[in-house]
């Protein structure tokens, strides 16, 4: 059954502003997270996390209920890069969490998002060996 998608009335991020996707963004958990979201919102919807307010990565990383503790590794994009790729945010749940809009899930769709991300990286508000990085 189709859920209403909580948006928040709010413009998306200026072009500069630093995006995050949790993990390490295969197309198979791609496909399945949006396909997921399509089942539960009815549209094609990947979550992100954005860097807002003058947070640094790491605090976003680490205050994210998504991101938090759960994953080890995110990926790093930028808003403009998402939208040069025909890839739209989407201001969804609570602040800072965006939702970027697949129009479908071929290969070639989810490729274009996954070349908007920078290779995977530590997170870096995990805590590591008793200390936050």
């Amino acid at each position: 059954m189709t859920r209403l998608l909580p948006i928040r009335g709010e413009e998306p991020p200026a072009d500069t502003v630093v995006i995050i996707r949790a993990g390490v963004m295969s197309l198979d958990t791609l496909r399945r997270t949006a396909s997921d979201s399509f089942d539960d919102f009815g549209a094609y919807l990947v979550s992100v996390e954005a860097v807002l307010g003058g947070c640094s990565i790491a605090d976003t990383c680490r205050t994210s209920p998504r991101i938090g503790q759960r994953y080890g590794r995110v990926r790093l994009s930028s808003a403009g890069r998402l939208r040069s790729a025909g890839l739209p945010l989407l201001a969804t749940f609570a602040s800072p969490h965006f939702d970027v809009v697949l129009p479908d899930l071929s290969d070639t769709t989810l490729q274009r998002l996954t070349t908007c991300f920078d290779e995977p990286i530590d997170n870096p508000g995990r805590e590591q060996a008793g200390v936050t990085s």
